[in-house]
């Protein structure tokens, strides 16, 4: 269960489905369909709920195990989590998204080499399924594979083009190699295709940053804190000790307002 869509299409669908089990309370996929709609919009323990209606109903539903781990991770429970993809991989070894479901467990409990297995194996199941391909990506950027990173990403957008982390995270890689324009390309992309987004308005205007492009800078940067109040001092402090520690790293002296934007504040 992994999804970047308008919430306004899963509120549509939960109506949708509402209706299929008011007609017919014992329809399986519906309650899993529903499940995944709840999901998808952070009502986690109504997604729970559902899918345990469906596995209930259809006792070897393994793409509702699969769900259900989903949402495990979701609350932070990766034992769960993991429990219910091998149940689903048991009742279908050959269903991608389990795969791709544990992988992301694996990542999170830094067993790196047991999740890009997932995703080699999410992958060769269906070589059109983009998300092993974005999340494999991850782990080769966390790695500084960033040629490998790329390569995933690359195909991630070739495969679903509307999602927009794809286009963020490559946008990074980019920005690391020092492929400044790039980077601001796949920046651009990342917003045109969701503006809510504050990650990559923060992301361009560092890029705009480097280039000293003061200007810009402090327009993404604004307009980064006023999407997400804390981004800024939360990813900064990711890759920076304070502003002397970026502006020695990179030789640059950034001006007086730039620099309190990056520096908490003194309550």
């Amino acid at each position: 269960m992994q999804a970047q869509t308008d919430p306004a299409s899963y509120e549509i669908a939960i109506q949708r489905y509402n209706k299929a089990i008011k007609e017919l309370p014992t329809f399986a996929q519906a309650y899993n369909y529903r499940g995944i709609a709840y999901g998808n919009t952070g009502e986690i323990d109504r997604a729970i709920e559902d899918f345990n209606k469906a596995i209930q109903l259809k006792e070897n539903y393994a793409e509702a195990y699969s769900n259900r781990g989903g949402v495990y991770r979701l609350k932070g429970e990766y034992d769960r989590a993991i429990k219910d993809c091998n149940m689903a991989i048991r009742l279908d070894p050959n269903l991608p998204e389990a795969y791709n479901n544990r992988g992301i467990v694996y990542k999170l409990k830094d067993d790196i080499a047991s999740a890009i297995k997932d995703y080699n194996t999410a992958i060769e199941l269906d070589p059109s399924f983009a998300y092993p391909y974005y999340n494999r990506g991850i782990v080769y950027y966390e790695k500084q594979e960033f040629d490998h990173a790329i390569k995933d990403y690359t195909k991630a957008i070739e495969l679903r083009p509307d999602l927009v982390h794809p286009y963020n995270n490559r946008g990074n890689v980019y920005s690391k190699k020092g492929e400044y324009e790039c980077a601001i390309k796949d920046y651009n992309a990342a917003i045109e295709r969701n503006t809510d987004l504050a990650e990559p308005y923060y992301n361009r205007g560092m890029v705009f940053v480097l280039l000293q492009e003061w200007e810009k800078a402090k327009e993404d940067l604004t307009t980064a804190r006023d999407k997400q109040e804390n981004i800024i001092l939360e990813q900064f402090r990711k890759e920076y000790e304070n502003v002397a520690d970026f502006e020695q790293k990179h030789e640059i002296k950034l001006p007086k307002d730039l620099a309190a934007m990056l520096t908490p504040s003194q309550a």
